[in-house]
Order: structure tokens, then sequence, then C-alpha cells
């Protein structure tokens, strides 16, 4: 019985589907072609407006001539089709609220332990006094918010019905490695749930509960729930700082100071720099944030970050500064790479490998070639003077 359950409602139902779209398109295309063949002049006066006028005056009681002159079988014919619609509507509605039940009986704001296992992902959640934290990494920033809503969408987990009778008979033996294991607990109460195999006909997965009672669940209702912890992880960022915060910035051998928003060469006052350029580099700094966090990390040689590819330092106004390095790509993703922060000093982060590439300057690369004495600002000397052509800083001189 089960399993010709699962076919009519699984290939059955597109079959008879697929037939019905199919036939109206052949009907309407066979009944185009028969109007051409018998009076093609006559399709020149059928418009979309005519012939949903038409449409809507026949569905409405007594609006055309055979309705009216026919009141009992027209009156018959509506109170029909209207039953049956709103049999169809309200059998829908019942089945749905018949079928549909909770597998768990915890309330979402009273668990306080979260585990599920599978799908190549193992996590477990518990409510700590500040918030939600991963068991086996404490200290791992996780975005509160996608924690409770993971919660939430455990606690309102729902199975489309349970298995009893005939169903049990017919069920698949249950494999000796489940799909997912799932534990929640409030307090001393828990709710274990193991979800076995899947059926593709019918597109849900044979589910357990502690008692061995077994239910249907749709796989779309499961699909969302296996959540890494990266996929649960809070992005961080490396400093509160603003920009108008910066009094000086060194990259690598470079060193930039900024007044009043201008930044120039400690060592070379008068180069012409592109400003964007430098603005980037230090924006970059101020605006990354972190695609995750190791928490206990080995040593620097592991990330690149002894020999590091990129290492930038900001000085703030208030004597304080913020010095990082970039190091190699990370080994589980290579748009990544790692990066270390003298404020985390224990820490390392994966980062975006594409803010790397803002540091990949020289003094040369950075010469703004574009700088005019209109274009420059007023202490900008070079800029005012530019080398080369008639406006040559040394020609311009004065005598």
């Amino acid at each position: 019985m089960n399993a010709l359950y699962n076919f009519a409602v699984g290939p059955l139902a597109w079959i008879a589907f697929t037939v019905c779209i199919g036939g109206i398109i052949w009907r309407l295309w066979s009944l185009g072609r028969l109007a051409r063949q018998r009076d093609a002049s006559a399709l020149a006066y059928m418009n979309w407006k005519d012939s949903l006028t038409s449409i809507i005056r026949w569905t409405l009681p007594f609006s055309t001539c055979g309705w009216r002159e026919n009141p009992l079988l027209t009156a018959a014919n509506f109170v029909l089709h209207i039953g049956i619609l709103l049999a169809v509507l309200t059998l829908h509605g019942k089945a749905e609220t018949d079928t549909t039940l909770p597998l768990c009986d915890l309330a979402a704001d009273d668990i306080d332990a979260l585990s599920y296992a599978g799908n190549n992902v193992e996590v477990s959640l518990l409510q700590g006094s500040d918030g939600w934290l991963l068991a086996d990494d404490p200290s791992l920033p996780l975005d509160q918010t996608k924690v409770q809503s993971l919660v939430e969408d455990y606690a309102n987990l729902k199975a489309q019905r349970k298995l009893e009778g005939n169903d049990l008979a017919e069920l698949p033996a249950k494999s000796d490695t489940p799909q997912m294991t799932i534990t929640l607990g409030a307090g001393e109460q828990t709710v274990d749930l193991t979800v076995d195999q899947l059926n593709s006909v019918a597109d849900v997965y044979y589910v357990y509960d502690e008692s061995g009672a077994g239910y249907t669940v749709r796989r779309s209702d499961l699909a969302t729930l296996s959540k890494s912890p990266r996929d649960l992880y809070k992005a961080q960022t490396l400093t509160d700082k603003t920009t108008d915060d910066v009094a000086a910035m060194q990259v690598n051998d470079l060193t930039f100071t900024c007044t009043d928003g201008i930044w120039t060469l400690a060592d070379d006052p008068d180069y012409a720099l592109t400003q964007s350029s430098v603005r980037k580099m230090a924006g970059t700094i101020l605006e990354m944030q972190t695609a995750w966090t190791i928490t206990a990390p080995d040593a620097d040689s592991a990330y690149g970050l002894d020999a590091p590819d990129v290492t930038a330092t900001l000085s703030f106004t208030d004597g304080t500064s913020l010095t990082v390095r970039f190091g190699t790509a990370s080994a589980s993703d290579d748009s990544l790479c790692y990066l270390a922060s003298s404020d985390a000093p224990t820490l390392v982060y994966e980062v975006n490998a594409d803010h790397k590439s803002a540091f990949a300057v020289t003094k040369e690369s950075l010469h703004d070639d574009t700088a005019t004495a209109e274009t420059a600002a007023d202490t900008d000397v070079v800029a005012q003077y530019p080398v080369g052509g008639e406006n040559d800083y040394a020609d311009s001189l004065p005598d």
C-alpha cells in the first residue's frame, strides 16, 4: 500500500499533469488549425480582449442567453461546481492538518542544547550565559541570530505522517549509517531523532524517534538544517577606528603620513601619490571582515605568517597602532588567506584573499601621473609643478 501511495503521489501525478497540459495545448492548436481551414477570415476579428470578455461572461451565472434559457440547469451546474471546489479546498486543508505532526515537544525558547551529525557535519551547540556557543570551540564567535533561527527550525520540525500498519511492513531495513542524528535538550529533557533512508519517489526521509516510531519528513525540510560552524560564524572586524583616526601607515618598506586627509610619503613628501590607492590600503584594514577565526592556531609557519606576503601597520592619532600580516592561502578555501592581527595575538583569521591585492604596490606604482597644478592640493608642490613638458618643475622655479 505504501509503495502504491508513493507511486500515485509521485510519478503518476506528474504523468497526469503532463497529459493534461499537453492535451490542452494540442486541443488549442487543433482548434486553431480547424478554424483556419473552415473560415480563415473569422480569425481576423478575434482578439484577446473579446476572448477574455467571453470567458468571464460564461463564468458568471445568467450572463449569457444560454444560461438564462435554462435557469434551473444553470443554478444546478454552478452549485455543483462550487460545491466540488469547496470540498476539495476543505479536504485539502484537513489533510494538511491531519498529516503534519510535530517531532519535538520542546519549546524553542526552552532548548539549551542542540547536537546534529551527518552530511559531513558534526555540531554541538550549548546555551551559555552570553548566548550560544560551540561545545568544542567555545571561544569561536557565533552569529546568535543565525543559531537561534536554526534552533527554532529544529524545534518546529514536522513529519508529513506517522508510519503505521502496512506502512511498517514495507519499510526498508534501518541503515547502519543513518543520514543524520539529531538531539535537542531542555534541562533534563531530550529529544532524539534519526534521519534514515531517502524515499526518492515521494521525496521524503524516514525519520525515527527514540521510541522507534517511524515518520516521513520532506527532504526540503531537512535540507537546510545541516549548518556547519562556518555557516554560523559571526564575521569580525579588526578595529573600531575610522579613517579620521589614522595618522600614519607603513606597508612593507613604504611609510605614509596623513595630514588633513592627504597622504604623503614620509621620506619623500613631495612625491605625487595616487591618493585613492593609499586610501584603499588604509580602508581595507579598517573595514575588513574576517571569514573565519582559528582560536587555537599552530605556529606562524603553518600559515605563512613567519614570512608574510604583506605587513601593514596603521598608527592612530591616540598613539595606538594596529599591525596586520597577510599569510598564505587557506588550506580549506583558496579564495581566503590567513591573517594575523596585533590586537588578537593568540588568534589567526581567514579573510578574503582579494584584500591582499590592495597592498601589491611599489613607490613607482603609486605615482600619480595625472597630477597637475589645477588638480593638486596647495601643499602638493610636485603636482603644482609637474615633471616633464613646459610645466616641468625645474623650469618653473622662480629665478
